[in-house]
């Protein structure tokens, strides 16, 4: 989270976030996925240990979760966790461990919300390159393909990456000169 260098309100970013697909794919809510101890695995991450689950009810150490399932419109249904607030929500997100709650209830926002045009291209390209499995430093090289991944979604990444970094050279370049006193240059 060291990425977040700017004040203000707290940010979806900087919290434990958990969503309905992963409490799904792990067999709590639903059918669960071929292989749902991989994503109980990411649950038990987010300390998220269910007691006992049925009738969309999770009954954690300290609270209670509720899910919804909401018929989709050509069959089959969704699901969503039901906040306290009475939002039907996909995600809920805990503050250092505490009980979890919608992004309205903890009043979030998010990271590039409060972030300057410089700080939106700096996160879009960290967010790139942490999503290929690199760190988010721009300093470091740029991340190899992932197993897996095709060619052309990589380079599609490696392209919105340069073009983000780019941007956020060209606009810090303007903002160093400007605190220099100078005019840019033609």
């Amino acid at each position: 989270m060291s990425r977040w260098l700017f004040a203000g309100r707290r940010t979806v970013e900087q919290t434990w976030t958990i969503d309905i697909g992963t409490i799904t794919r792990a067999g709590y809510v639903g059918k669960p996925a071929g292989n749902w101890w991989v994503w109980r695995d990411k649950a038990y991450v987010l300390n998220i240990r269910p007691k006992t689950w049925r009738d969309g009810w999770l009954r954690l150490d300290n609270q209670t979760l509720q899910t919804e399932a909401v018929p989709s419109r050509f069959g089959g249904q969704r699901f969503y966790f039901r906040c306290n607030c009475g939002r039907r929500v996909e995600k809920l997100h805990s503050t250092r461990g505490g009980l979890w709650r919608c992004r309205h209830c903890y009043d979030l926002t998010y990271a590039t919300r409060q972030a300057t045009t410089r700080g939106r291209y700096l996160i879009k390209a960290q967010k790139i390159r942490e999503r290929l499995g690199g760190r988010p430093s721009l300093l470091e090289e740029f991340p190899p393909k992932p197993k897996g991944m095709h060619w052309k979604r990589y380079e599609r990444l490696r392209m919105r990456h340069d073009a983000a970094e780019k941007q956020f050279c060209g606009v810090t370049a303007a903002w160093l000169y400007r605190l220099g006193g100078r005019p840019l240059p033609s």
